[in-house]
């Protein structure tokens, strides 16, 4: 979570991995004003290791109080003074020079006259917001869309969030910053190991009352523990396993409306939505953390749900209800 600091201020610039100064707006990450400030000023770079800035203005740029080589790479260090020109009446400090993160900011109108100190939200790659326990927003990383998408638990229908986009949450307005991503580097740096090997084995208690998941594959197995919503995850299974069984095509099969759930398991519309996204959540934060590529596990489209996995198995008590593979 690298940035800049002005002195005196709570002001941040956090950077991206390829982060513009200077005066043209439309061209720059960073708007600097002043007559001596070039179109295209500076640029801070992000190596995959280390910062660097880079002057590529007609009037200098000046670290700890001493001009840089024009064009040329210059390594920044924690607690660098950075000036962009010495006529320029604001000096940065390099504060944090960590690696690029893609964050939510809050967002700061143009005319605010003081800047709050509420800390920026690190993405890493499902987050309930504000909190798991009162969500309003659901933001995840979807690794088939290489994109960041954004659900609200009044509109089910996700949509991808593009850097700079306002979200509001919590009676304030936070603001995209993908910080991480650039053209040759990836938002979230996992392994690309197939997810398809993968078979989701639901045991469910007799009375139905307690439902376990465990995920594997063919070296190893991943326990889930038993958890409220892997009932309807497993109620998903039982329905796309129906259709496999009556030979519905693939693309169909599975899909209830969201309606028939909340019958089938109980629960309003908005408990559905929230338990789907505690499902998508846990595997995802569980096969991330073992570098493997974390399916999207429940599909959604137009009032509509799914189970998205191919391998799965529904057994109650010591019955087979429903084992994909060999219906395939």
């Amino acid at each position: 979570m690298a940035y800049l600091s002005t002195p005196n201020t709570h002001y941040r610039i956090f950077l991206k991995a390829f982060h513009k100064f200077g005066r043209l707006s439309t061209a720059v990450d960073t708007v600097l004003n002043g007559p001596e400030i070039s179109r295209l000023h500076a640029l801070v770079e992000w190596d995959g290791h280390y910062w660097f800035l880079r002057d590529l203005s007609k009037n200098g740029v000046w670290v700890n109080g001493q001009p840089i080589t024009p064009n040329k790479l210059h390594p920044l260090s924690k607690g660098d003074h950075i000036s962009f020109s010495h006529q320029h009446n604001t000096t940065f400090i390099a504060e944090n020079i960590d690696p690029p993160r893609d964050l939510l900011v809050p967002y700061i109108k143009e005319d605010a006259r003081s800047v709050d100190d509420v800390e920026p939200i690190l993405l890493e790659n499902y987050h309930f917001l504000p909190s798991e326990e009162s969500p309003e927003t659901i933001v995840f990383y979807d690794t088939a869309e290489r994109s960041w998408m954004c659900e609200t638990l009044n509109d089910s229908n996700p949509f991808k969030l593009s850097d700079g986009e306002l979200l509001e949450f919590s009676h304030r307005q936070w603001q995209l910053l993908k910080g991480a991503a650039n053209e040759e580097q990836e938002t979230i740096a996992i392994t690309d190991n197939p997810h398809n090997e993968l078979c989701y084995i639901f045991n469910i208690s007799p009375d139905e009352e307690l439902t376990e998941l465990t995920v594997s594959n063919r070296s190893r197995s991943f326990n889930c523990e038993a958890r409220s919503h892997h009932y309807l995850t497993a109620l998903l299974a039982r329905y796309k396993g129906e259709d496999l069984k009556n030979q519905v095509p693939e693309s169909q099969q599975g899909w209830r409306s969201v309606e028939q759930l909340t019958k089938d398991i109980g629960l309003s519309e908005t408990h559905v939505n929230i338990q789907i996204h505690r499902a998508r959540k846990q595997l995802s934060d569980l096969l991330q953390s073992e570098g493997m590529v974390p399916p999207l596990l429940i599909e959604r489209k137009r009032g509509r749900v799914r189970l998205a996995v191919k391998d799965y198995q529904v057994i109650k008590g010591n019955n087979l209800e429903v084992d994909s593979r060999q219906l395939m």
